[in-house]
């Protein structure tokens, strides 16, 4: 019954050792989820479903807002990944998909 707590506990412990990473703090801007939409309907980005799927493969999904940023110029999905117990930020071009971390 405490393994959920201890996890729950280790997580946050690990987001905060992880430090901010390039985080939407350090982004130029990041975007609401209306905003996203019409990006993404526009082809100015691609939808983050088209690659949850290779994302999962890296690690568990920690931060499931999945913003979309403006880092140097480039449009980027930011996203925090636990992977083997630790929290990996993720960062996903929108206009190409790869991933960086």
């Amino acid at each position: 019954m405490l393994r959920k707590p201890a996890l729950l506990l280790c997580l946050a412990l690990g987001l905060t050792v992880a430090g901010p990473g390039i985080g939407p703090a350090l982004a130029d801007q990041c975007y609401a989820s209306g905003q996203t939409r019409a990006m993404v309907q526009s082809g100015q980005a691609i939808a983050l479903s088209r690659v949850l799927g290779q994302i999962k493969a890296i690690g568990q999904i920690v931060s499931s807002d999945g913003l979309l940023c403006d880092v140097g110029g480039r449009l980027v999905y930011l996203i925090d990944v636990l992977s083997n117990g630790n929290v990996i930020h993720v960062q996903v071009d929108a206009q190409t998909g790869s991933i960086n971390y």
